[in-house]
């Protein structure tokens, strides 16, 4: 005990004074959340939305017609789309090839105006999409596409030339911009530079990434014209800060830190309006860690801000999981936020085909000053600890396009093993939010059947979905304007948060997910929200649903409920008929839950083992008519046509007899979602209580039970406060926080909050009273815990990952 002890203070005071903290200009971007979406449900749509803190764009793809240009102040910064939306649809922007000093305008292609383009990247700093099938107004039979990208304070339009072969004659290309004169103010320089200023004064600078090209101003418009042999045109806008007296003066110099003295190429790409740093991947696949190191330095007078695109292009090792993370230069975990994007897909041809990652973004260097930093890579394992990561998936190069398809598609991994989690938020593929779902640490127990192998993709038991609802006429409805605020994304705990609004305004959409790492099983919670303004009438509502009536990829013989006191329903799952096989099944007690086991596997030729589902009602808050609602469970038969059999999914509903709400009435719910082995010997992870109980009720509703009753974890708190129990988060007081846990499983998620400096704070955690030695997770060296920054308190939040199984010695 005394050891542990003493381990433990060595913990806590590590985090001191000795070293001091990074300026805070570093994090004045990490509020920044940009916003890519769909006004309409998709299908509907006939534009998308570019919203930042600096800006709002509409565009719209079917007609090619830039719409809406305005400044964004920080007033309006949390504004909804409407109260932005200008009543007047303008034509801002015109594309155009000429030849023999004839112009031919570039148009929409036949047959592809229903396309909205493909979302190529997106996330906190930066959005793309990509608009093909592009042509000539009655001029040459080419091929153009057009890129529509944008950071939270600069964006930018490239018109692109798709074929390979160039004309012999000389041709230009040319992007004009007509900005009405009562709405915008054209300025140029006696140095060349063109402003355009609209609303609330702020400057934007416009100019061309081609030192080929030439950018023209009159009194309402701009016009750039670049050479056809280039094949490509850009137009790049960027807010001129009043804080930023000069650019691009910042020196960026990277090199890697496993292989001492080697240099990193860096540069500044003038059409992406970011410093590239390329990483080279010098990492073991899976148990490695690239470490980066970053020298940012800044002579000049002013602070100078700067956007990084850490980037791997070819040979990405483990790339299904990637963490990446800012450390300061003694492996001190910052909080400064990367958003990760990436794309694996090879299987059509994309300008935008895999395998890449790349990391962003943004970062204010103070003058005078030399920043030390380390980029922290891992894919597989943080720590001894598999990594938790949520990133954007691209689906460039994946599957035939369709007008809904190649839409925003993110997924989560524990790990580098193949995908945990996929979500979808518009629908535009599979009309589910959840997607893939795949076990954790399992193997193949047949022998002529060697997938899944260890530490490699397992078998999709996928499909699920929240705030399904259908119409009075059997409708299903879908969720639109959906904007994600990514709140952390790795390597303990990702936390990313979907809002939205119902098709026709009538209640406000928020689902909170989260995934945990742990060393037993795939564990995910989902906080789900309505709120509702008006009058909603619906067929049907599943606030949850496991799988989906458009995404079923499993067959479970059994169905199981109960609550934390036992099982109060074991029974065979019936199939005779689409539709409700039980409903309105009561949800009693504090942890009530739903087994979907004995599965079968679906594809016992490719796959040795499968796995099974359930779901746990941590907590319960939905009120409608003024008073508490109690919560049913309910199983609902579907014809899947992807397995070609009757599935019986779970639902978490309200009563049945509820089929509206009012204004004022409100859904509020936690549930967890639990993947979990079902043939005895397939787990092979390193949680040796998990291991054996496994082996005795693998394809039970005990698992679910077990979950549901040994891991509502009991939290006393000695000092701090409680800030949120699923998953916990305690704020500290005075930069401490001093707590005692109990009956939990496997690994749980502890996020302190509300610390003044992200490395001297005080953190005494015991478990059953008996101190716990943290450090037993570290590799690398201070790579076991998560660092986040607050952006609205300017504080400081650290996650851990907290053991809780008795044979992990504390």
């Amino acid at each position: 005990m005394m050891k542990n002890f003493i381990t433990f203070l060595i913990l806590s005071i590590s985090c001191s004074n000795l070293f001091a903290q990074l300026p805070l200009q570093l994090w004045d971007f990490a509020s920044t959340n940009t916003h890519m979406y769909f006004p309409e449900k998709l299908g509907e749509a006939t534009e998308f939305h570019i919203h930042t803190d600096f800006h709002f764009l509409r565009f719209n793809p079917h007609d090619l017609k830039f719409t809406q240009f305005r400044s964004v102040a920080p007033f309006e910064r949390k504004h909804r789309m409407k109260q932005l939306v200008e009543e007047v649809d303008l034509d801002l922007m015109t594309m155009y090839l000429e030849y023999n000093g004839e112009k031919f305008k570039v148009i929409r292609g036949e047959g592809t105006e229903d396309y909205m383009g493909e979302w190529v990247e997106g996330g906190k700093f930066y959005q793309r999409r990509f608009i093909d099938g592009l042509r000539l107004e009655d001029g040459p039979l080419f091929e153009f596409g057009l890129e529509i990208a944008s950071w939270t304070d600069a964006f930018s339009f490239t018109l692109t030339y798709e074929e390979s072969f160039l004309p012999e004659d000389e041709m230009k290309l040319h992007i004009e911009f007509n900005f009405p004169e009562e709405m915008y103010k054209i300025t140029r320089s006696n140095s060349g530079i063109v402003t355009v200023q609209g609303k609330h004064e702020m400057l934007w600078e416009l100019y061309s990434s081609n030192s080929e090209s030439f950018v023209r101003s009159n009194a309402n418009s701009v016009k750039i014209e670049g050479k056809l042999s280039n094949k490509s045109l850009s137009a790049l806008f960027k807010v001129r800060h009043t804080f930023q007296k000069n650019d691009e003066v910042t020196v960026v110099v990277a090199s890697d830190k496993n292989r001492p003295f080697e240099r990193l190429q860096a540069y500044r790409d003038t059409q992406r309006q970011a410093t590239v740093v390329k990483l080279n991947g010098n990492m073991e696949p899976k148990f490695g860690m690239e470490r980066t190191k970053l020298i940012l330095h800044n002579p000049s007078n002013t602070e100078q801000l700067e956007r990084f695109i850490f980037e791997k292009t070819d040979k990405v090792k483990a790339i299904t999981g990637c963490s990446m993370i800012l450390r300061d230069k003694d492996g001190h975990p910052t909080g400064i936020p990367i958003q990760i994007s990436k794309n694996w897909h090879t299987d059509y041809y994309s300008r935008f085909v895999g395998p890449w990652v790349r990391g962003y973004t943004m970062m204010v260097i103070p003058p005078h000053q030399t920043i030390e930093l380390e980029l922290t890579r891992v894919s597989g394992f943080w720590g001894s600890l598999p990594a938790v990561s949520h990133s954007q998936l691209s689906l460039s190069s994946w599957g035939k396009k369709n007008p809904t398809s190649h839409q925003l598609w993110e997924e989560t991994a524990v790990g580098a093993f193949g995908e945990s989690i996929c979500y979808e938020p518009y629908g535009g593929s599979t009309q589910s939010m959840i997607t893939d779902v795949r076990p954790l640490f399992v193997q193949s127990t047949k022998k002529m059947v060697p997938e899944p192998r260890k530490y490699d993709w397992t078998p999709n038991v996928g499909g699920g979905d929240f705030l399904r609802f259908y119409g009075l006429r059997g409708e299903l409805k879908q969720i639109k304007e959906i904007r994600v605020d990514y709140k952390r994304n790795c390597p303990n705990l990702s936390e990313v948060i979907y809002r939205g609004k119902t098709e026709k305004d009538e209640a406000d959409y928020k689902l909170t997910t989260f995934l945990i790492r742990s060393n037993d099983y795939l564990r995910a919670y989902y906080h789900v929200e309505l709120i509702v303004n008006e009058t909603l009438e619906f067929n049907r509502l599943a606030i949850a649903q496991f799988g989906s009536e458009t995404y079923a990829f499993s067959h479970e013989h059994n169905f199981a409920y109960g609550n934390e006191n036992g099982v109060l329903l074991d029974i065979e799952n019936e199939r005779e008929r689409e539709g409700y096989s039980h409903q309105n099944i009561d949800a009693p007690g504090a942890a009530p839950w739903a087994s979907m086991h004995n599965a079968e596997n679906q594809l016992p030729g490719k796959y040795g083992t499968w796995a099974n589902r359930g779901l746990i009602l941590r907590e319960w808050k939905s009120i409608v008519d003024g008073k508490l609602i109690e919560p049913k469970f309910s199983t609902y038969v579907h014809f899947s046509k992807r397995i070609n059999k009757y599935v019986t999914l779970i639902e978490l509903n309200l009563p049945a007899s509820v089929r509206s709400l009012q204004k004022g009435d409100k859904i509020d719910a936690v549930i967890e979602l639990c993947v979990l082995p079902n043939e005895p010997d397939s787990y092979y992870g390193d949680n040796e209580i998990f291991k054996e109980f496994i082996k005795k009720e693998a394809n039970t509703w005990k698992p679910m039970f077990r979950e549901a009753h040994q891991n509502t974890l009991q939290v006393n708190i000695k000092k701090g406060k409680l800030v949120r129990r699923t998953p916990l988060m305690i704020a500290a007081e005075n930069d401490e926080v001093v707590v005692d846990l109990s009956n939990g499983l496997g690994y749980v998620p502890f996020t302190i909050s509300n610390i003044s400096n992200y490395k001297d704070f005080k953190a005494i955690i015991t478990r059953n009273g008996d101190f716990i030695n943290l450090k037993d997770q570290e590799k690398f060296g201070n790579d076991y815990w998560q660092t986040d920054f607050d952006a609205e308190t300017r504080t400081w939040q650290v996650t851990y990952s907290i053991p809780m199984d008795d044979q992990i010695e504390p």
